[in-house]
């Protein structure tokens, strides 16, 4: 469990979602597990191409700026 803990941990997990998901594990109930990992990733993803968008703009920034001053 601890294993499993420290992993949940290091993917971004809070403690409520930790508790969450270590319960269903004990419970044996591994597709909920799923689900909610599954949960989880989805809005990491989210949250990385929210912050592509932001770096994409700043790059378009960058050129336009680069550009001018040649």
């Amino acid at each position: 469990m601890a294993e499993l803990t420290e992993i949940l941990k290091d993917a971004g997990c809070g403690p409520e979602r930790i508790a969450e998901i270590c319960r269903f594990y004990e419970r044996g109930d591994l597709q909920e597990v799923v689900r909610k990992l599954k949960l989880h990733r989805r809005s990491l993803m989210e949250k990385l191409h929210a912050e592509q968008a932001k770096v994409y703009s700043l790059d378009l920034l960058l050129r336009k700026f680069a550009q001018t001053l040649k």
